[in-house]
């Protein structure tokens, strides 16, 4: 068996959260606006217009108006720079850009205006753990967390868990997962959980999540591939073999199905 190297599940799913922040950040605009707290006047005139420049920004990014609905983020936010959620929304215009440094500063500054902003604590926590700054992520993650409503608690908990992970902090990691996993199961959460345990050499809890995990997900290439690889380990052949035609069948023209084939080739030749 190969000397495993931990994959973090993070990447994809930061990925993910990316193309639904795209493709949803509008739908719930108004409502996150519902939360937002002044707490100084602004001159009616400024609210009013800037209110309408951000509602403008908002049409504008329906429409995928990307550089129109920024200029229309930045008025709102001069016009009214009192208002956090207009400073929220700058932030995740520049966090959709890839533009982490002043995504950071708008998040910053919403909290500041108003700290019940659940999602800014959330997007610095993944600007944090992007900048491998893991202390620092978990502390905004736990903010999120420690506040009701929070959206997915188990993908939230999962991030602090590979937090903890990085930091060599494994007990913690494991925690956390298992936190994770008794508010909803999870195949993405169950393949992170196995490779820790397969990196701490606990082979046979690796092959119990990883089995939980195809019970959930049967088609889930990468979950298949490292079973396959722990019954190499244990010498059972048939369920490898069978393991790793899975991987060829479900992803074809990826990097483990090349490997599945190889690993195949070797056993038979034995």
């Amino acid at each position: 068996l190969k000397t495993y190297k931990f994959r973090s599940f993070f990447r994809a799913k930061a990925l993910i959260s990316k193309k639904w922040f795209e493709a949803a950040i509008f739908s719930f605009a108004l409502v996150v606006s519902l939360g937002c707290v002044t707490t100084e006047r602004m001159p009616d005139d400024n609210k009013i217009l800037a209110q309408k420049k951000f509602k403008e920004a908002l049409q504008a990014g329906a429409l995928n108006q990307r550089d129109n609905m920024m200029v229309l983020l930045k008025g709102a936010v001069k016009l009214n720079p009192l208002e956090p959620n207009f400073h929220f929304f700058l932030g995740e215009a520049y966090f959709t850009q890839g533009d982490l440094v002043l995504a950071e500063k708008e998040y910053l500054i919403s909290v500041k205006l108003n700290n019940n902003l659940k999602d800014s604590f959330r997007r610095l926590g993944l600007i944090y753990m992007q900048r491998n700054d893991e202390e620092q992520a978990i502390q905004y993650f736990r903010e999120d967390l420690a506040r009701p409503g929070t959206r997915q608690p188990q993908q939230v908990y999962n991030w602090v868990a590979l937090c903890f992970y990085n930091l060599g902090q494994t007990n913690e990691a494991e925690i956390e997962w298992k936190k994770a996993l008794e508010i909803k199961d999870n195949a993405g959460i169950r393949l992170n959980l196995a490779l820790a345990y397969v990196n701490d050499e606990r082979f046979d809890q690796a092959i119990e999540s990883l089995q939980k995990a195809l019970s959930l997900k049967p088609r889930f290439s990468q979950a298949h591939f490292e079973l396959a690889q722990l019954y190499l380990k244990e010498n059972k052949k048939k369920q490898a073999i069978d393991h790793f035609q899975k991987v060829i069948l479900y992803s074809p023209r990826g990097k483990r199905a090349k490997k599945s084939k190889e690993y195949i080739k070797r056993v038979r030749l034995k």
